[in-house]
This record gives C-alpha cells, sequence and structure tokens, in this order.
C-alpha cells in the first residue's frame, strides 16, 4: 500500500470517528482527544491531517454529507412511473422525510447549533451549506423525476416541503415518535399535488 493510501485510509478514519463522537457526544462534548482514542491513532498523526478541532469538524460534516449525497443518487427503479404523478409525488415525499433521519442531519444539526456562538464556523459553514443545499435539490429533482420536477411549479413546491419537513425533523431530536407514521406526511403529498395543480 502507497503512502498516500495509508494517509487516504487514516483520514477517512479519523472522519468517521469524528461523526461518531458528535452523535454520540453532541458538538459541545466532542474532543480532539475522544476523536483520536476512538479512531486509535496516535496524537500526531491526528494533528497532521487535522491542525484543529475546528477544521476537524468542518471536514467531517463535509464528508458525511458527501457520502450521504452520493448514496441518495441510488437507482430509483423501485419507484412508480413519473408519469403516475399522484403515486411518484406520494412516494418522493416518503423518501425526502426519511432523508431526514440520515446521521448527516443531525450531525449538521449540531454543528448548526455551534455556529450561533461561533463566529468562525459559521462563516465555513455557510459556504459548505450552500454547496449541499445545490446538491440536494439536484437529487431531489432526480427523486421527483423529469416529468414531475419540469412542472413549473415544482421548485415553489419543493420549498415547502423541504423548509417544513426540516422544521418538523427537529422536533424529533425529543419526541421519541416513529417518523414513519408522522401524520404530516399525508399533508405534504396533498400539499405538493395541490401546489403541482394535479389531482389526487
Amino acid at each position: 500500500m502507497t503512502e498516500q493510501n495509508r494517509g487516504k485510509i487514516a483520514r477517512e478514519e479519523i472522519l468517521t470517528a469524528a461523526v461518531e463522537c458528535i452523535l454520540d457526544n453532541g458538538y459541545a462534548a466532542t474532543t480532539t482527544m475522544k476523536i483520536q482514542e476512538r479512531a486509535g491513532i496516535s496524537r500526531g498523526k491526528l494533528l497532521h491531517h487535522f491542525p484543529s478541532k475546528q477544521e476537524l469538524i468542518i471536514a467531517s460534516v463535509r464528508y458525511l454529507a458527501a457520502k450521504r449525497l452520493d448514496t441518495s443518487r441510488a437507482d430509483h427503479s423501485d419507484a412508480p412511473p413519473a408519469t403516475q404523478v399522484p403515486a411518484r409525488v406520494a412516494w418522493s415525499v416518503r423518501t425526502l422525510w426519511a432523508s431526514f433521519f440520515h446521521a448527516n442531519f443531525w450531525a449538521a444539526t449540531e454543528t448548526w447549533i455551534a455556529a450561533r456562538t461561533d463566529p468562525e464556523l459559521a462563516t465555513e459553514l455557510l459556504v459548505h451549506e450552500r454547496t449541499v443545499l445545490r446538491r440536494a435539490r439536484e437529487n431531489t429533482y432526480q427523486l421527483f423525476g423529469d416529468h414531475i420536477s419540469a412542472n413549473p411549479y415544482f421548485p415553489q413546491m419543493l420549498d415547502v416541503l423541504f423548509t417544513s419537513m426540516r422544521g418538523m425533523a427537529l422536533t424529533y431530536t425529543f419526541s421519541g415518535r416513529n417518523p414513519e407514521t408522522e401524520p404530516m406526511i399525508a399533508t405534504w403529498i396533498s400539499s405538493a399535488l395541490a401546489l403541482l395543480d394535479e389531482k389526487e
């Protein structure tokens, strides 16, 4: 194995350990020492890849987001044909809602809260979140399919769904409910169809 490959593997192990620490302990309680211990590496190797905690946290969130966005581009062969608009919208709404319960969302939430009192972190996140939002939108267009995403009302419908789902997902940090039985799912589906000017 080359030195470059070993470095890449070590970096991914560090980033994975950082994400796990954020999810298990929260941003405030995540320390470079805990990340180092979980990754099973030396202090020198950690600092070689990431000289500061902030650089490590930002890189870990980017890493997880990239993996999640790449995964969400998976084949949608199990989806109803896009020409069957009501069925495709219902499937897409449920799939989009489920995406808010991936580890990426909760790791990002931890850093959003931390950025409220950390201007330097906030500046880094602003750039990062623009990229994530752009890619998330591209993936969502694929989720709904070309036929539906070509609808002139689609961008507005997507804005309504995305902001509503994100807000609702935050309540699951303390509610203990099952997201699969969320009552708003039916409302999101009917609202999406209404905004697209489609009948159920």
